[in-house]
């Protein structure tokens, strides 16, 4: 011990003799630590929109645009409107598609995102049957930077957020411009679907009134060889029935095509339902399934349990939603459905039970059976939603398409049969003389006709029946008020339909903060490599120092490494605090933490090259240049290839920058 201590006071008193000396060892202390706070700077805030929006992204409208319904719609140029108003990326506006491109090329631009001059006509290309996906072309250069296509990678996302966003949104804003006409006329949705109603019950009464007729013209026509006397006034009375009954099919057809409008929503929201809780099942039922195959994992289990809240909350929101369905298609008529999906929210509440059942400090004796019970409650919903699919195919889609289609053919065969009818009055008007034949075939045509229109009002009275169940949905009657009370509103929502809530958890002020402990410890390891580099690790040799053992020599020595890897720790943790600004709600665990790292870092870079001398210096860069590289410093060590996966537990930065990323941050359970 005497001779550690005669080695440390003489390298004290050497280094303090000498002006040479002494500024060596200050530029020991604070070069590494300059080299931590600068790059925190640099990389304080950039992927903010004050940073991104200098990131300069050409952007042309080639988009001739169209015409509809007396409408000039020029979708490319609301698309630049919306863009300039955007400040997350440096749009740059140019007046030409090749200007945009050349931009590009030429490196003055990042990207160019380009609108063809048929963008318009693809998007409303739904309006003529012939269904175009519309296309923005994107040009991106990948040669400039390496980090910039990425953020540039935001530009594509806003533009297709803004295309979509604008396209509903003005589709949104002509329905509910429509609806305030409707209104200022005196219309609202449910008075005109109940009028609907109304009309297609008279129709069934008015086809019950042609059957009469055409009976009598049936009989008219048997009896046409006494009666050619008033043939002239039957067939203009038969010709007047015929004419009318075909404004009837007219009035028919427009009503069915509303109808199977408003089915295609139910169907559509109830499909869709469906089709997310099946997805959200699968999911919860394979980790289920995980867990039951390995009882003994407490690794995983633990990890399952510490996801629990997030699907309580999943499963509580679509116990709701299944609910809202049921009682929307109660109201609708579709009460066996309604019922399951009644069952289905029972069963989601089941679920989120057993799932707040699990406790995180169980053994695996005591949850193996609540695990078995949630994979059966798991199965019995997955069921119940194989069983709604099913009942919304057969239910809604074919049952609703049977009557459509029943009508629809009815009213196709009957407007044939009219066809044949008319064709055949013009024959015996023109050919009284060949009375005998054109009867025959008229008497046939009207008893075809006979038998067409009843079916044609067995038809009528299913979509009459629709028609008054969806005019007596609650939600049609909101949505009308709403429409009335604020049309901009719904286009606004329908254009944005979701809103995402996002909770940060640990929430860090800006990215320098988090790279704070990476920087860190990268400049407390090199301050380490330069300690090793400018102070010697040998002792000379000194009538004092007789008898120098190697455990006497090494910590001797050391006494002055210590000193300066502490000068380094708290210099640059205390410049982290209050010259760069960092976040940080434990400073005082984030110095003690810098003190540790520092004398853990010396010592192991001090006994390679006291073991090694210049192959341990060389081994602690090579240390260092792995560490850099897979430390997840940068990017998380899940990303990086496997050679990297596999000395990620023995590098010392894993651990310094987890302990400091708790001191930054927020600490959890005492970690």
């Amino acid at each position: 011990m005497k001779n550690i201590l005669n080695i440390a006071k003489h390298d004290l008193k050497k280094i303090t003799g000498s002006v040479v000396a002494i500024v060596t060892v200050i530029g020991l202390c604070i070069v590494p630590c300059s080299y931590a706070w600068f790059n925190i700077l640099s990389n304080w805030s950039p992927y903010e929109s004050d940073a991104t929006g200098r990131i300069s992204v050409a952007v042309a409208s080639a988009d001739e645009g169209v015409r509809v319904t007396g409408l000039e719609i020029n979708v490319g140029d609301k698309i630049i409107d919306a863009l300039q108003a955007n400040d997350d990326i440096g749009w740059v506006f140019a007046d030409s598609e090749r200007e945009a491109i050349d931009d590009v090329y030429a490196g003055d631009c990042y990207a160019a995102l380009i609108v063809p001059q048929d963008f318009s006509r693809d998007v409303l290309s739904f309006m003529n049957g012939d269904l175009t996906n519309p296309k923005i072309i994107y040009f991106e250069n990948e040669k400039k930077n390496a980090i910039a296509p990425k953020i540039t990678g935001k530009a594509k996302t806003a533009l297709q957020e803004q295309v979509n966003a604008t396209f509903v949104e003005t589709l949104a804003g002509y329905v509910t411009d429509a609806a305030a006409i409707a209104e200022a006329s005196g219309t609202d949705p449910v008075t005109l679907l109940s009028d609907l109603s109304k009309q297609v019950e008279g129709l069934g009464r008015d086809i019950n009134s042609c059957i009469a007729l055409s009976d009598s013209a049936a009989g008219l026509t048997s009896a046409a060889g006494t009666l050619m006397d008033t043939s002239g006034t039957l067939i203009d009375s038969t010709q007047d029935v015929l004419d009318e009954n075909d404004k009837i099919l007219d009035d028919l057809e427009n009503s069915a095509k509303k109808v199977d409008a408003e089915a295609e929503k139910i169907h559509e929201a109830a499909s869709q339902f469906a089709i997310a809780a099946a997805e959200e099942l699968a999911k919860l039922n394979d980790d289920v399934a995980k867990l039951l195959a390995s009882p003994q994992d407490d690794a995983a289990y633990k990890a399952f349990v510490l996801t629990k809240s997030v699907r309580i909350l999943t499963y509580r929101t679509l116990q709701s939603q299944a609910a809202v369905h049921a009682a929307d298609l109660e109201k609708a008529g579709f009460k066996e459905l309604a019922t399951e999906f009644t069952a289905l929210s029972d069963q989601f509440g089941t679920i989120a039970d057993d799932l707040a059942k699990l406790k995180i400090d169980m053994k695996s004796d005591d949850r193996t059976p609540l695990l078995q019970t949630l994979a059966d409650d798991i199965n019995a919903a997955n069921h119940t939603i194989d069983t709604i699919k099913e009942m919304i195919r057969t239910d809604i889609e074919t049952s609703l398409e049977n009557a459509l289609s029943d009508t629809k053919k009815s009213v196709n065969s009957y407007r044939n049969s009219l066809k044949s009818a008319n064709k055949n009055l013009g024959r015996l008007s023109s050919m009284m003389g060949g009375y005998g034949d054109s009867l025959t075939k008229l008497e046939k045509s009207v008893d075809s006709t006979t038998a067409n229109l009843k079916s044609l009002q067995s038809g009528a009275g299913r979509v009459a029946g629709i028609l008054t169940n969806v005019a007596g949905n609650d939600l049609l009657l909101t949505l009308s008020q709403l429409m009335e009370n604020d049309e901009t509103a719904v286009a606004e929502y329908l254009a944005n339909p979701i809103k995402m809530d996002t909770e940060v958890i640990w929430p860090i002020e800006n990215y320098g903060s988090s790279m704070a402990p990476f920087y860190t410890v990268l400049a407390q390891w090199v301050g380490a490599l330069l300690t090793a580099v400018l102070i010697k690790v040998k002792v000379k040799k000194r009538d004092d120092l007789a008898d120098l053992k190697l455990h006497e020599w090494y910590f001797g020595r050391y006494g002055l490494y210590l000193l300066v890897g502490i000068a380094q720790a708290i210099i640059v943790s205390i410049g982290d605090l209050l010259y760069v600004r960092i976040q940080c709600v434990a400073p005082l665990h984030f110095v003690l933490l810098a003190c540790i790292n520092g004398i853990v870092f010396m010592m192991i870079n001090y006994a390679l090259v006291f073991a090694l001398d210049n192959i341990g210096l060389g081994a602690g860069v090579i240390i260092l240049v792995l560490q850099v590289a897979g430390s997840g410093g940068t990017y998380p060590v899940e990303v990086l290839p496997e050679p990297f996966k596999v000395i990620y537990p023995f590098m010392p930065f894993r651990y310094s920058m987890n302990a400091m990323r708790e001191c930054i941050a927020g600490m959890y359970d005492g970690t």
